[in-house]
Parts: structure tokens; C-alpha cells; sequence
């Protein structure tokens, strides 16, 4: 029997087992015409308000036991076995490897590249040494032991991104795109773009990794003065090689913050944008960063995000597979958080509209709210 297993590395899982088929999934055509007229598809289930009785603190699942939870609750047991952790962890980043080979993006001769700069000097300029890390960065992530706290986290996760986003706009898993990643990060602009009331000239981008959104953003919004802030100094530091590399921009800087608590101007933003992010927080965090994002944005202003839909069938159908929630969860620890997290509650009560939304992907979503 062939093996069954999915990784995952910022935002989506990495498939090598056979299509997770669901009576509800329509043809791909009749999915690309849909995301390609930026209407909300069936899949994305609660585009309306709930009621304050369907949600129990935001949770989407619910009371009681039900076959998604059992299936949780095993592989979170699994997973607290160190061993077991750091097995799943390295099968995990091996085939993420091995896939970007297969997509023309080998990553030998890139990582021997940065290899040879002199990251001290880097880490210097971009690190913010009051900076307390909260409990939940410091432990093993994205198959890393130290986490995003680790030169080879920021070294690979722009590799990592191409490689794990080669098939989402392929669900039968028939079809890698090279291009994939650069394709979910451009149709996250194409449906965010209509549920904004005005188009923005300074924009927040937190959890930005190495750039790529950020400079995604720049492209979308050329005049916007755009700052790009991430907890780790390692991605900072990449990132600010980045753009040296493509020529520095003035609109565009990176800070080493939290975005928990940026220590940027209140009420100077007209968006605040987390593209991948919220699945790698514990939800605690997630509040905090929605109430961040209140404090930064004008009345008016947008908060969006760009994350894996939890209401899809596809995202569903994986979480009852044993074999691929395993494999997933070796790198996305916190994904159950954000799984059963009703995040549009959240939104809302924090002071925003409640959430627009829709699909980006067949197994991503846009979702945009508004300051009161």
C-alpha cells in the first residue's frame, strides 16, 4: 500500500496521497471560473453572521465529540512525543526539498548562496534586543528546531513557500505549478481588492516573513508606504537583503517587532494585512494581534487576512485522515487553534464590521473587516 502523507510550511499541506475526494467538489474548471469572478464559492461555508449560540468562543466545531475531534485529539497525543515529533518533523522538510527539486527550484545552489553573506552584520542592523519572545515562538516549528528562531528557517522559507504551494490550485494533485505560490498570494490581492472602501496609502503587514507579502502588497499598491513586521530577527534580516537585492524602495521597510505589539503610531494605518499567519498562533495571540491591528488602522481602515479555510471540504477531509493530519501537524502545531477558532466572531467583536469573505483558493480564504 502506498504511503499517504501531507506536510505543510506557511499555509498549506504539501500532498503525496491520493486525492481527498469529496461528493461537494465541483470540476476544477467550474472552481478557477469561480475564484476568477472573486465570488464567494459554496465551499466557504459562514459568509453570514452567526449567532452568538452556534459559536462557543469562537470554536466552529462546537460541543461533544465528533470524528474531526476524536482524529485531533489522537494526533495531538502522538505529537507530544518528542521522538515521534522530530521523525515526522524531518520526513516532513525532506519532501518539501525533494519537491522543489521536482518544480525546477533546487535548493542546494540558492542555500549556498546566502550561505556565503555575512548574516552577523545583517542580524546587528535589523534586531530589536529588548524584545521578549513569547513562550509559544521559542518551541520546535516548520520542522525547525529552534522555530522561526534559526538562520535556516529564514534561508528556506521562500523556497519552502514555492514548494508547498505548487499544487493548491490543483486539488486532484495531477499538476505541479511552479508559479503556484506567487498565484494563491496574487489571487488573495484580486478578491481583497473589491471589499475595500478605499484604496490604501499606508499599510501594516505583520507576520511578513522574508518579504514575499510585503512586497506582494507593494506591487498591488505601488504609492502606499508600506512597513513589514515580523518577530523574528532572522526573517528581518533576509528580508532587508531582499531589498537591497531588487533596489531599495523608500516605501517600503521591515521592523523586528511583535505583532502583538508593533510599536507603531495608533490610528495611522488604512490596512492591516496577515497573509498565512494566523494558523501559526496560538489563539490568545491571534486576539492580541486583532487588537493590534484596531489600534494601528483609521476608522475606516481594512483589516485583512489570507488564510486556509477551515470550512472547506478539502481542509475537512484532511483533518479525518489520519495519515495526512500527522504529517501535518509535524509543522503546523498550532493549526487545531486555528482550525476551531471562529475568527469572525473575534473580528467582530473587537470593533470591526463582521468579515467578508471568499475563496482565494480551494483551500484558502480572504477575509476583510473594517474599523468601525
Amino acid at each position: 500500500m502506498a504511503s499517504q502523507c501531507a506536510v505543510a510550511v506557511s499555509g498549506i499541506s504539501l500532498d503525496c496521497c491520493p486525492p481527498l475526494r469529496s461528493s461537494t467538489w465541483r470540476s476544477q474548471q467550474e472552481l478557477s471560473s469561480c475564484v476568477k469572478r472573486n465570488v464567494l464559492c459554496k465551499y466557504s461555508v459562514a459568509p453570514q453572521k452567526q449567532s452568538s449560540s452556534s459559536v462557543d468562543e469562537g470554536n466552529i466545531e462546537g460541543g461533544g465529540l465528533t470524528p474531526m475531534s476524536i482524529g485531533a485529539a489522537a494526533v495531538n497525543a502522538l505529537f507530544s512525543y518528542e521522538p515521534f515529533f522530530k521523525f515526522a518533523a524531518g520526513q516532513a522538510r525532506s519532501m518539501i526539498i525533494k519537491r522543489g527539486a521536482e518544480i525546477g527550484y533546487p535548493w542546494g545552489p540558492e542555500l549556498a548562496k546566502l550561505r556565503t553573506h555575512d548574516w552577523s552584520e545583517e542580524l546587528k542592523r535589523a534586531q530589536n534586543k529588548h524584545i521578549e519572545y513569547p513562550a509559544y515562538y521559542l518551541k520546535p516549528f516548520h520542522a525547525y528546531e529552534y522555530g522561526n528562531l534559526s538562520w535556516d528557517a529564514a534561508w528556506e522559507v521562500e523556497l519552502a513557500a514555492k514548494s508547498v504551494h505548487a499544487n493548491t490550485f490543483d486539488p486532484e494533485k495531477k499538476r505541479l505549478d511552479p508559479k503556484g505560490d506567487e498565484e494563491l498570494r496574487n489571487s488573495y490581492h484580486r478578491t481583497m481588492l473589491p471589499m475595500l472602501t478605499k484604496t490604501p496609502q499606508a499599510i501594516v503587514d505583520i507576520g511578513c516573513s522574508t518579504g514575499l507579502s510585503t512586497y506582494g502588497l507593494h506591487e498591488v499598491f505601488p504609492s502606499a508606504h508600506i512597513v513589514g513586521v515580523d518577530l523574528s530577527p532572522y526573517f528581518i534580516s533576509v528580508a532587508n537583503y531582499r531589498q537591497r537585492e531588487r533596489g531599495q524602495s523608500k516605501s517600503v521597510q521591515f521592523l523586528h517587532a511583535a505583532g502583538e505589539y508593533t510599536g507603531l503610531p495608533s490610528g495611522a494605518y488604512d490596512l492591516v494585512s496577515l497573509c498565512l499567519v494566523c494558523h501559526e498562533l496560538p489563539r490568545p495571540a491571534t486576539k492580541q494581534i486583532i487588537e493590534e491591528a484596531h489600534r494601528l488602522l483609521k476608522p475606516g481602515g481594512a483589516l485583512a487576512i489570507m488564510e486556509m479555510n477551515p470550512y472547506s471540504p478539502y481542509l475537512q477531509n484532511m483533518v479525518k485522515n489520519v495519515f495526512a493530519f500527522t504529517a501535518f501537524k509535524a509543522t503546523e502545531p498550532y493549526f487545531d487553534d486555528y482550525r476551531t477558532f471562529g475568527i469572525e466572531k473575534a473580528i467582530e467583536e473587537r470593533g470591526f464590521t463582521f468579515p467578508a469573505q471568499r475563496e482565494c483558493s480551494p483551500r484558502h480564504r480572504t477575509i476583510v473587516a473594517h474599523k468601525k
